[in-house]
C-alpha cells in the first residue's frame, strides 16, 4: 500500500462541542460548499459495511467510490472512510475531533488520502488541501455566523448566494397566499427569495415553525395554502423506522406502495401514516428552480437522534462508544437509548453510572440480554459472527420530532378542502396506528321532516352543517364526510377532539334558544380514539375498522343533547380541566354491537340541557 498524503488543520472555534457539532456534522451542506459534486447513486450488497456505490465529481476528477457508514460519537469525534473505485485515489479518509477548549472548541479536521498511482500524489495532495482550506473557510464562517446570531436555527447558515428567483411568479403567489395567511405570506417569500437551496430545498414546516418560533400547526396549514397560492410544491416522504431519513419521495399519495425499505438499515417495513410517511415543502418550479440532488448520505447531522454509531468487523468483536453523562440529553440517573444492528436486531440500552464501563453482547441477538446497561462514556462489545460488515447505533428514543406526518397533514381541514385529489390509490389501505374519531347525528331526523316539511328540514341540516363546521375546524377537526344529516370528523389530538366536541353542544344549545325549528331536535355525538386504516373511497380520504365502528356506536349510545366517551378520557379531561364534572351526567357499562368487551363510558351533556347549573 503507498503512504498517505496526510493534511491536517486546526481551527479555533468560539462555539462549544456541543454547538459546533450542529454545524461541523452537516455535511451535505459542507460538501456543496467545499465544491464536491452531486452523488449518483446504486444500491451495493456484500460482505462489507458500504451500502451504495457512488460516482461523483471531486475536484477536476469523476471518481467512483463504496459509501460505507460514517462513524461518530456525539459531540467528540466522526469519520469517513472510502475506497474508491475509480480515480486518482485508492483511499480516502475524513475525521473531525472535537476538543472543549476556553469556552469554545479547538476543532481538528484531518484528511488522509491514498493515491492509486504515484505520479498522482502531487496533484491530489494539492486537490485535498485546496478542499480542506475551502472546507475550513465554511467551518470558520459557519462557527461566526452562529456566535452573532446565537443559534443555526434562528439564522440558517447558506452555503452559497440563493438561485434566482421568479419575481413575477413569486409576488402573484404571494398575493393570493396573503388572502389565507396575510401574517405569514411575505415572510414565506422571503425564505424562499433569500435561503440557499439545501435550506429550501426539503422545508419540513414543523421544524421552520420551531424555528420561526411560531405555531406548528398554523405553519403547516400556511405552508398548505402556499401550495394552492403556486408558491410551494408537496411533496411525501418515505421514512425509515430506524436512522428516520427519507428513502423515497413521492408527489402523490396515491403513488405510495405499502411496504418500504431502507438501504442503509438493510431494513424492509410497513408504511402507516403516523411514522412512515412525512410530508415536506420546496419551491414550486415556477417560482425558483432547486438544485435537490444529493450531496451527502452519511453526515450524522443527517440522523441526529443517533448519538453513537461504528462499523462492525467481520467475525469479530466491534464497540460502540457511549456518549458521557454530560452529552447525554435529558436529566436524572440513567438515560434510555435503543441499540440498533444493521438488519434489525435491536435491545433497549440504560446508561447509567451504576452499570459496567464495559458490556459485551451478541449483535445478532442483543435483546438477549435486554436491557442492557453500561455506564456513560463506557463501551458496548459487540460480537459480530457474521462473515460481513455491519454497522450499529445508539438512538434516543425520545427527542424533539419535526416530522409533519401525513396522519396528522391528512387530518387538517386545509388539506382535506383543498387537497381531496391528493388520495391513496383505490384499493390500498395503509394503517394510522392512533386517530381520534368524531361521529354526529341530529335526533328524530327522519321525524323531523314529515313535521318541518322537506325544504324546511333540509335548511335545517344545512344550517346545522354550517354551525357545526367551523366549530370543529377551530378545534384541529377535518370533515371526512357527511351522510345525510350525520357527520364524520377526523383529529390528530384526542383532547381537542373532546373540547371540539363539547363546543358543538353547546353552539347547537345555542341554536336551539334561537330557532324553533332546530328546537325541535338535538345532537347526538361519539368520540374514540384508537388505531384504524386510511383508505380512498367515494372521492375522499376515508377511514375503516374497528375504531370506526366504536366511535359510531357510541354515537348510537349517546341520548338527545349527548355525547359519548370513554371514561377514561373524561376523566383524564377533569383531572386536567379541560371538563367541567357537572358535564358529566351518567357514568355506564356499554356493550356495543360487534365489540367483545364491554366498554366503561361516560355520557357528557351541556348543563343547562341537563338542567344543571353550568
Amino acid at each position: 500500500m503507498r503512504e498517505p498524503i496526510v493534511i491536517e488543520r486546526h481551527i479555533a472555534c468560539r462555539s462549544d462541542p456541543h454547538q459546533l457539532w450542529s454545524l461541523v456534522t452537516d455535511t451535505e451542506r459542507l460538501n456543496r460548499a467545499a465544491g464536491l459534486g452531486r452523488l449518483t447513486l446504486k444500491p451495493l450488497s456484500g460482505s462489507t459495511a458500504a451500502r451504495y456505490h457512488v460516482a461523483t465529481r471531486i475536484g477536476a476528477f469523476q471518481v467512483e467510490f463504496e459509501e460505507r457508514p460514517f462513524e461518530w460519537v456525539y459531540p467528540r469525534t466522526f469519520r469517513v472512510l472510502r475506497r474508491f473505485r475509480s480515480g486518482p485515489a485508492a483511499l480516502l479518509e475524513l475525521s473531525f475531533l472535537l476538543d472543549p477548549s476556553d469556552g469554545g472548541t479547538s476543532l481538528t479536521v484531518r484528511v488522509s488520502v491514498t493515491p492509486a498511482l504515484p505520479l498522482v500524489s502531487p496533484l491530489l495532495r494539492m486537490q485535498a488541501w485546496h478542499g480542506l482550506s475551502r472546507l475550513a473557510e465554511e467551518i470558520q464562517r459557519l462557527d461566526r455566523e452562529h456566535a452573532t446570531e446565537g443559534t443555526v436555527d434562528d439564522a440558517p447558515a447558506r452555503t452559497h448566494p440563493a438561485a434566482a428567483v421568479n419575481e413575477v411568479a413569486l409576488a402573484r403567489a404571494v398575493t393570493l397566499l396573503r388572502r389565507a395567511v396575510p401574517d405569514l405570506a411575505d415572510r414565506l417569500a422571503a425564505l424562499l427569495r433569500e435561503e440557499d437551496d439545501v435550506t429550501v430545498g426539503r422545508i419540513r414546516p414543523f421544524e421552520l415553525a420551531d424555528a420561526w418560533h411560531l405555531e406548528r400547526h398554523a405553519l403547516l396549514a400556511a405552508c398548505l395554502h402556499g401550495v394552492r397560492a403556486g408558491m410551494l410544491e408537496l411533496r411525501w416522504e418515505v421514512i425509515c423506522p430506524s436512522c428516520r431519513t427519507a428513502t423515497d419521495a413521492v408527489p402523490t399519495l396515491s403513488d405510495l406502495t405499502e411496504h418500504g425499505h431502507c438501504q442503509l438499515c438493510e431494513l424492509n417495513f410497513n408504511l402507516d401514516l403516523d411514522e412512515a410517511v412525512e410530508a415536506v415543502f420546496r419551491p414550486a418550479p415556477a417560482v425558483r428552480l432547486v438544485d435537490t440532488g444529493t450531496y451527502c448520505i452519511g453526515g450524522p447531522a443527517r440522523t441526529p437522534h443517533v448519538l453513537s454509531q461504528a462499523i462492525l468487523p467481520p467475525s469479530d468483536v466491534g464497540r460502540l462508544d457511549i456518549p458521557t453523562a454530560q452529552a447525554s440529553p435529558g436529566a436524572g440517573p440513567s438515560w434510555r437509548y435503543r441499540l440498533f444492528v444493521r438488519g434489525g436486531a435491536s435491545a433497549p440500552v440504560v446508561v447509567t453510572e451504576e452499570a459496567a464501563a464495559s458490556t459485551r453482547v451478541d449483535a445478532a441477538d442483543p435483546g438477549a440480554a435486554s436491557p442492557i446497561r453500561v455506564a456513560p462514556g463506557g463501551v458496548l462489545l459487540l460480537e459480530n459472527r457474521r462473515p460481513a460488515e455491519l454497522h450499529a447505533k445508539l438512538e434516543q428514543l425520545v427527542f424533539a420530532e419535526q416530522g409533519a406526518t401525513a396522519r396528522m397533514v391528512t387530518s387538517l381541514p386545509e388539506f382535506r378542502r383543498d387537497f381531496s385529489r391528493d388520495m391513496l390509490r383505490p384499493g390500498k389501505a395503509l394503517k394510522v396506528s392512533r386517530v381520534t374519531l368524531f361521529f354526529s347525528d341530529l335526533t328524530d331526523s327522519t321525524l323531523l321532516y314529515s313535521r318541518l316539511g322537506d325544504a324546511a328540514a333540509f335548511k335545517l341540516v344545512q344550517d346545522h352543517f354550517d354551525l357545526l363546521f367551523p366549530v370543529l375546524e377551530k378545534h384541529g377537526g377535518a370533515v371526512v364526510k357527511t351522510i345525510g344529516d350525520a357527520i364524520m370528523a377526523t383529529f390528530t389530538d384526542e383532547t381537542e377532539a373532546l373540547k371540539g366536541s363539547l363546543a358543538v353542544l353547546a353552539a347547537f344549545e345555542d341554536l336551539r334558544t334561537r330557532d324553533a325549528h332546530a328546537a325541535r331536535t338535538h345532537l347526538k355525538l361519539g368520540l374514540y380514539t384508537g388505531p384504524c386504516y386510511a383508505i380512498a373511497a367515494n372521492g375522499t380520504l376515508d377511514y375503516f375498522g374497528q375504531t370506526v365502528n366504536i366511535a359510531a356506536r357510541l354515537q348510537g349510545q349517546a341520548g338527545s343533547g349527548q355525547l359519548v366517551v370513554e371514561a377514561a378520557l373524561a376523566d383524564r379531561a377533569v383531572l386536567t380541566g379541560a371538563l367541567s364534572a357537572d358535564w358529566i351526567v351518567e357514568r355506564a357499562t356499554a356493550s356495543l354491537k360487534g365489540v367483545d368487551h364491554p366498554l366503561e363510558v361516560a355520557r357528557l351533556q351541556h348543563p343547562a340541557a341537563s338542567g344543571k347549573a353550568g
